[in-house]
């Protein structure tokens, strides 16, 4: 490993279904890229699997529980700062959301096929349900 490498982090990307929405978060504004709108994302801890982290992420940030399916896709962030493990996420319990507001400034429901008018989306997101979540959806 050269000396300004660091090793790569890991974190979840939980994309938790309720029928045909997903739900999609407004990041806050002391996020560090406040405005732009995700899935529940978050960095995995020290020794923690990728599905507890899904459980743990939708409970802090959206005050959901969730069952992690299976894993849908994986990818690197632009800068390679993580490497991020896509779920999809069934609910297992209402569909209440309660933000974080520490980290989510809204929220919304949105239908599959409305995803592409979302104004402030990561590209790789945007990627990633234009072109690999319609084939893996129900695969």
């Amino acid at each position: 490993m050269f000396e300004d490498q660091r090793p790569l982090r890991h974190a979840i990307v939980a994309v938790i279904e309720s029928g045909d929405e997903i739900l999609f978060i407004e990041r806050a504004a002391m996020d560090t890229w406040p405005g732009y709108w995700s899935t529940v994302t978050g960095q995995l801890e020290p020794g923690e699997d990728q599905q507890s982290g899904c459980v743990r992420e939708a409970f802090e940030e959206v005050g959901l529980r969730v069952k992690p399916v299976r894993k849908l896709w994986e990818s690197m962030t632009r800068r390679a700062h993580f490497v991020l493990h896509w779920w999809q996420c069934e609910l297992t319990g209402p569909r209440d959301v309660t933000p974080d507001p520490k980290e989510v400034a809204n929220h919304k429901w949105i239908h599959r096929r409305d995803i592409p008018s979302i104004p402030l989306m990561f590209s790789d997101s945007r990627w990633f349900f234009r072109e690999v979540y319609p084939g893996v959806r129900h695969a």
